[in-house]
């Protein structure tokens, strides 16, 4: 990553471009979003159960709304660049690099 939200173009040993989706897909990192969005729900849902499950039988939905709201907004920032590398990973399991993956 060159920052937390910009991926490097490539590998700066191997030379692999991160952005493997041919020139008509411009929806190649659609799975890391859809990776975040997953991991977003799963923690928003452990949370919220375990949260539940401490204050039962009386919740304190005023926090419990509250604390939901900022932990939607903040996982997904935090888990932004490893939803990419994941993203990356996956497909290179599924989809082996071939020589017109690397930049010369």
């Amino acid at each position: 990553m060159r920052s937390w939200f910009t991926i490097e173009r490539c590998c700066a040993t191997c030379g692999l471009r991160f952005d493997r989706g041919r020139e008509e897909e411009h929806e190649y990192w659609l799975g890391a979003f859809t990776l975040n969005f997953i991991v977003t729900e799963v923690v928003f849902a452990l949370a919220l159960l375990i949260a539940l499950l401490v204050t039962w039988p009386d919740p304190p939905w005023t926090p419990l709304l509250i604390g939901g709201g900022v932990l939607m907004v903040v996982t997904p920032i935090l888990f932004y660049p490893c939803s990419k590398a994941l993203w990356l990973a996956i497909d290179l399991v599924f989809r082996p690099a071939q020589p017109d993956d690397f930049d010369s």
